[in-house]
């Protein structure tokens, strides 16, 4: 038997944690299912690979009727109701009951994106209930994620499948180096243009039941509240980065991906007296974890940045723009509490009183690197299991489906 796999994804986006959890995703099941053929689908793709994605109302989309399992790879759902109309895609679409009824379908490991307002209107619970229905596979990565799905089984992000690595020599030195991988607090105009541009709307039509008016999705984007939170966590992080330049050394590490990261960390680097600025070439994992590898500590704000740190063994603190005052969380904050890592997490909540970051990031200098390792270890057992489960799944799948075309 040789399974047909489609993995959908964001791999065609310049980002470092969608393209990872394509690779992995494939990697992994590769391992398990050795005679599986995989090809790669991306709703932004202008290209044959990944090959383009959109699913229309009648449940038909590109590669309909041609593969035994779909799977959903992880860090792509936001609704409803959706922002774009493009986020349905991930949801199987406006009509989910009739997706494509021969494939096994998987979500595995998906997260939620930050801000979603609560289903709280008939028509997005009834769509959650129909995406649930038709899913064959369902695992998410944090607890907002479950809650809304009714209860799905909470597994680790599926980039904790990746082997640790061996801990970094630690050089002596004379200061501490902080790795500083802090991204844009908000949405970008780079992000708007490159997630509802070209002719996407055209392909996935928006459905008014299920996804907000762009005027309000306009107005969220420019809430005053939101703007003055976004302004105190560039504030407080700007000091602390300055105080912290007394006793450390700091390297800005700028991520050319499609938030803009490499403006940001390039502008928070502007004000620190001998701060170094390390460009990465593009926004791949492999490359950025090499640049955290070489510090003592890391600040991040970006959810893979922090499983990228730990998995080298580099004690992180997040720094987190997106914790949402609405859904009382946010990705960063639900990753480093299912760690067990509250300690060496910092957000701007406006009208509350803040943590220290500064302390925050003196008490994580002081820390048990062998404790960050023992934290990534657990993870990584509970991903490898996630993914026997699923390839599991698919493995069964194909075998029916065989069984189904002899009788036939």
């Amino acid at each position: 038997m040789t399974p047909r796999i489609a993995i959908w994804a964001g791999s065609s986006l310049p980002n470092a944690g969608d393209r990872l959890l394509a690779a992995v995703t494939e990697a992994e099941l590769a391992r398990r299912l050795p005679a599986a053929r995989f090809r790669h689908f991306c709703p932004w793709s202008t290209a044959d690979a990944p090959a383009p994605l959109w699913v229309d109302r009648k449940g038909r989309w590109p590669g309909a009727g041609s593969f035994d399992a779909i799977v959903m790879a992880g860090g792509v759902w936001s609704g409803p109701p959706f922002r774009h109309p493009i986020m349905q895609v991930f949801c199987l679409g406006p009509e989910p009951r009739l997706f494509d009824p021969g494939a096994w379908v998987a979500w595995h490991g998906v997260g939620l994106q930050d801000g979603t307002p609560p289903p709280d209107r008939d028509e997005w619970r009834a769509h959650l209930t129909s995406v649930k229905e038709r899913l064959d596979h369902l695992t998410v990565r944090g607890a907002q994620a479950a809650a809304r799905m009714g209860g799905a089984r909470i597994v680790p992000d599926p980039s904790f499948a990746l082997s640790p690595l061996p801990a970094p020599a630690r050089p002596r030195r004379r200061r501490p180096l902080i790795g500083v991988a802090v991204g844009a607090p908000g949405v970008t105009s780079r992000l708007v243009t490159r997630l509802v541009g070209g002719g996407l709307a055209d392909r996935c039509p928006p459905d008014p039941a299920l996804c907000l008016p762009p005027a309000q999705v306009a107005a969220a984007m420019s809430d005053p509240g939101a703007q003055a939170a976004r302004l105190g966590f560039v504030t407080e992080l700007g000091l602390t980065l300055i105080a912290l330049a007394g006793r450390a050394d700091l390297e800005f590490i700028t991520v050319p991906n499609i938030y803009g990261d490499d403006e940001t960390g390039a502008r928070l680097a502007r004000p620190i007296r001998g701060a170094r600025v390390r460009e990465l070439k593009s926004a791949d994992a492999g490359e950025l974890t090499a640049a955290m590898a070489g510090c003592d500590l890391v600040l991040v704000s970006r959810y893979h940045s922090a499983v990228l740190a730990l998995r080298a063994g580099i004690p992180f603190v997040a720094v987190d723009p997106f914790w949402s005052p609405e859904n009382g969380t946010s990705k960063l904050h639900e990753l480093t509490t299912q760690l067990g890592m509250e300690h060496r997490y910092w957000t701007y909540r406006q009208g509350d009183a803040c943590a220290d970051l500064l302390q925050i990031v003196e008490r994580a200098l002081d820390g048990d690197p062998a404790r960050t390792t023992e934290v990534y270890q657990a993870m990584h057992i509970a991903a490898a299991a996630a993914f026997d489960r699923l390839a599991d799944g698919i493995r069964a799948a194909t075998a029916a489906r065989a069984i189904s075309g002899r009788a036939s």
